[in-house]
């Protein structure tokens, strides 16, 4: 018997309904704020990113992106009205905590300028302000090393602290392909928390890793006795990297990416 064909209509509906997400998304959590919603979601960023793309979202899922948006159901389903129930300032105020308030605004500072700022080492303060952090930038190999060679440090980017979970640990590294396309391309910085290495812990997120010496910024997944690192566009160009849990995955997995720019000028 033949599969009976979606109607157009439903098919259009859902790509309203993920383009909305999607919007609502970048406005309250950034351009690269997926897994950060996914989490709150209890969901795999993975997961998210397909509802964004079109994939049927389960009534619970939508509630609990109400729940946590303030978004207004009837714009969700209709592109009517107002998008959020009440303001977008009233909903971050009363909901987020101060980090994620910082975090949002300079996110959307960020998507104005498009740049992050990147110091060579002879320019850098003398001093730095308990605002900011000046986080060290390195080839993305060097990251493979236990110990990073103070003489390979590049520059370092001028970073609000309160982007950094452990700040004494991040490091930063420019990207050196495509793989995580859209979300990063190449020549993206991302700074890495170098604390966080325990697999379970980055299931779903963006990581660091250096499988058999070679450095690369993948999705983690967790299948079995066995780590995925996972390009954002699978292909034979950047294939999916499988490692043995408790065999390998300690000289593997380096931190989890918790900050990007998009693009980089120096000065």
């Amino acid at each position: 018997m033949a599969r009976k064909k979606t109607p157009k209509v439903r098919v259009t509906l859902k790509a309203s309904l993920s383009r909305r997400l999607r919007e609502i998304r970048q406005e309250l959590f950034g351009d690269h704020g997926g897994p950060e919603l996914a989490r709150r979601l209890n969901l795999p960023a993975r997961t998210w990113y397909n509802y964004e793309t079109g994939v049927t979202v389960p009534a619970e899922v939508l509630l609990a992106f109400i729940e946590q948006t303030g978004a207004d159901p009837m714009y969700l389903v209709s592109g009517d009205g107002p998008r959020y129930s009440q303001t977008v300032d009233d909903r971050m105020l009363s909901d987020l905590s101060p980090v994620e308030l910082i975090r949002r605004g300079l996110e959307k500072l960020e998507r104005a300028s498009q740049k992050a700022i990147v110091v060579a080492p002879e320019n850098l303060p003398a001093r730095m302000t308990s605002e900011f952090e000046a986080v060290r930038l390195f080839p993305l190999d060097e990251l493979c090393n236990p110990t990073l060679d103070a003489d390979r440090i590049e520059g370092h980017i001028l970073a609000y602290r309160h982007w950094l979970p452990n700040p004494l640990q991040t490091v930063g590294a420019r990207l050196i392909d495509d793989a995580m396309y859209p979300i990063l391309s190449a020549g993206s910085i991302v700074a890495i928390d170098r604390s966080v290495t325990d697999p379970i812990e980055l299931r779903g997120r963006i990581v660091a890793a250096c499988p058999d010496g070679v450095p690369m910024i993948r999705w983690l997944d967790v299948s079995g006795r066995h780590l995925i690192l996972r390009p954002n566009q699978a292909g034979h160009e950047f294939p999916l990297v499988p490692v043995e849990m408790g065999v390998d995955e300690s000289n593997v997995l380096i931190g989890q990416v918790v900050w990007s720019w998009s693009r980089f000028s120096e000065s």
